[in-house]
């Protein structure tokens, strides 16, 4: 093969090395940064969950490395947020050098990305990860065949079993103290395409670029948009479409029988033909007709396993929570500051935190099918139907994290190429019922259906999912024409998930919650406190939260719920949780345990209009936060109004319906 080697200096700190962890997304990227420094990140499994970059730091032979983990992409193009965000830092950014991450199993996708990298005139080590399974499944790499052909350190690395991570740190140092040369290779691109390359750089060699000459004239004659257009503006030629087309497609073809021919020289597997066992879970997981219901019925059972197994650790906490608030009445006598502690702080954070375990459980659960690897293969199977609703694949990947929170969620469409589906899934993504909505839906699924808790709320989850889907479809029809893009989706290989990367999963998600907690919604409760129990020390009735329901009361008056049910989801808007110990405060439960939820809200509603109520508290506007993230990602506060203003009229709409066709019903029965 063409290579030629060049050398050149690199300036890197005596004792500080700033380290750019790049790579293709499911190749172990994340893992790799976790078993270097312990940060605890989570592990995902499909494109754009790390879409900011992430850092690290760990300490070796008396360095101090400072580990940047860049967003997960498959090339360093510029047509999504994460491609900019991982390019741009390594064009522009402060790097000694990067560490590519490469799948040893396959590698074909890793390589083509680090030969993109190499052009930039980095520093570069080769990390391959998961040596371990490539080496069950009897491939063998030959490091010396790797090195030649690539010109850089290549070394064997297992975040299971620890393999090559020692020997990682000791390259980076290595690398830190040499602070000498650097090796890389040129990919010769044939005659025509090396000839337009010298023209280029013939023509920038005075115009004293911080880019790589080399790399600008690649990506200008590829029609790269930022390239493209600050090359014409400095002076080089415009070029037809056909040949920037053209460009583009030899210099991939020569980059693709470059990965091609290495992956030939350097690896060799044990040649089996057999089924192996990813692709006979795939073989049902996927299937064309079995995959639907099998998702669905794990689906249920993680909310199952989120209801049952979990409910008896709640029980619990809110006996701890009403003893406590208990004992500081009887302490201290009842007066202004026993009801602040007692009332609001306990019984407004307490009444929210009884939930706790339900929500670890779910967030467990939802670690282990993504872990495994079941999730990628969830939004393959999903993009079939999302295409329906003028979505694809990619939107239920951040759709997904909804589960937990809207707002990685709706930064996580970063990873969304297309502009209309990255603002219309955006604008959808409040409608997911996040965790904030759950201690909601359990305290009145616990009161109103006691017996069938969990398949409710499986229900209530499947129809905040299809409301989500409909509104892409009523967004898409009154702004946008047009088609979606197609899936292109690498499916990681099924892994059993690990203790440790289950502990990193559950914990980073569910300390969201708790954060919550801690700060909004300690700070909602002690004002919700002060405005129920002033003007009038205590009484209810007359407090500022009571002239605030009562003049929003006639808007729900068609649902026949009192003042408190509606101060509850004014002062939802901040929080969801914060409904729940609004009306632990306003109904006095919070010192009776679940009971005195029970019986004080069961003389306000029915069965009816406690479903209409979860309706309108799954569908209704979103939170602060929420709201907050919406403004930041559109940069457009016509779309950020549009989104308060459609979920309100979805709810108020769709739970008015359920109320008076569940009145119907019951008349009927």
């Amino acid at each position: 093969m063409p290579v030629k080697s060049l050398t050149r200096r690199s300036e890197i700190s005596q004792k500080i090395v700033k380290v750019a962890l790049a790579g293709c997304p499911n190749v172990g990227k994340t893992s790799l940064f976790n078993a270097l420094t312990g940060t605890k990140q989570y592990v995902a499994n499909w494109p754009g969950v790390t879409v900011e970059k992430k850092e690290g730091v760990f300490t070796y032979k008396g360095y101090t490395i400072n580990l940047i983990d860049l967003p997960g992409t498959y090339s360093l193009g510029y047509s999504s947020i994460d491609e900019k965000i991982a390019r741009d830092y390594l064009l522009k950014g402060d790097a000694d050098l990067v560490i590519v991450v490469a799948d040893s199993v396959n590698p074909e996708q890793s390589l083509y990305l680090l030969l993109e990298i190499l052009e930039i005139e980095k520093k570069v080590i080769l990390a391959m990860t998961a040596i371990d399974e490539a080496k069950k499944i009897g491939i063998k790499i030959d490091r010396y065949e790797l090195q030649k052909h690539l010109g850089i350190p290549v070394v064997f690395t297992s975040s299971v079993t620890g393999e090559g991570l020692e020997e990682l740190r000791e390259k980076i140092v290595e690398y830190a103290q040499k602070n000498t040369i650097l090796h890389r290779m040129i990919l010769d691109y044939g005659e025509k395409v090396e000839s337009e390359i010298k023209k280029v750089e013939n023509f920038l060699r005075d115009k004293k670029l911080r880019i790589n000459p080399r790399y600008f004239a690649l990506k200008y004659l590829s029609g790269d948009p930022e390239f493209y257009s600050e090359g014409v503006k400095l002076g080089l030629p415009e070029l037809s479409e056909e040949e920037r087309i053209g460009y583009r497609l030899l210099i991939a073809k020569r980059k693709r029988e470059y990965v091609e021919n290495v992956v030939k020289e350097a690896f060799a597997d044990a040649g089996s033909k057999s089924l192996s066992l990813s692709e006979a879970i795939d073989h049902v997981l996927t299937h064309k007709f079995l995959s639907f219901p099998l998702f669905f019925a794990l689906m249920y059972l993680v909310f199952k396993f989120t209801f049952d197994i979990a409910q008896v650790f709640s029980d619990l906490l809110d006996l701890l929570f009403s003893q406590l608030g208990s004992a500081v009445v009887n302490t201290f006598g009842e007066n202004a500051f026993t009801s602040l502690i007692s009332d609001g702080i306990i019984g407004g954070v307490g009444s929210v935190l009884v939930f706790t375990p339900n929500i670890f459980a779910m967030f467990l659960a939802l670690g282990f099918l993504e872990e495994s690897g079941y999730l990628p293969r969830a939004a393959f199977v999903m993009d079939r139907i999302m295409e329906k609703f003028k979505l694809s694949g990619r939107a239920f990947m951040s759709l997904i994290l909804g589960f937990g929170c809207n707002v990685p969620s709706i930064m996580a469409t970063r990873a969304i190429d297309d502009p209309r589906e990255r603002l219309v899934t955006i604008l959808i993504t409040p409608f997911i019922s996040c965790s904030a909505r759950l201690p909601v839906y359990l305290l009145i699924l616990r009161i109103f259906f006691p017996e069938s808790s969990a398949a409710m709320l499986f229900i209530i989850y499947s129809l905040s999912i299809l409301i989500t889907l409909l509104s892409s479809v009523v967004i898409n029809w009154l702004f946008y024409r047009g088609r979606t893009s197609p899936l292109i989706l690498e499916l990681p290989r099924y892994r059993m998930p690990t203790l440790k990367n289950l502990y990193i999963y559950t914990w980073n998600r569910g300390k969201h919650f708790l954060k919550k907690a801690g700060t909004i919604i300690f700070v909602s409760a002690i004002l919700i406190w002060v405005l129920s129990y002033f003007p009038a020390a205590g009484d209810i009735e007359n407090s500022f939260s009571a002239m605030i329901g009562k003049s929003l009361e006639w808007i729900f008056k068609p649902f026949g719920y009192s003042w408190k049910i509606v101060t509850s989801l004014f002062y939802g808007a901040v929080a969801k949780e914060v409904v729940v110990s609004t009306m632990s405060m306003l109904y006095g439960f919070e010192e009776e345990t679940f009971l005195g939820a029970k019986e004080a809200l069961s003389a306000e509603m029915d069965p009816v209009s406690a479903i209409a109520f979860l309706i309108f508290v799954m569908a209704y506007i979103p939170c602060f936060a929420t709201i907050a993230t919406i403004y930041s990602e559109t940069g457009s506060l016509k779309w950020t109004l549009f989104s308060i203003g459609y979920s309100l009229s979805i709810a108020y709409v769709l739970s008015l319906i359920v109320f008076y066709v569940g009145k119907l019903v019951v008349m009927l029965i």
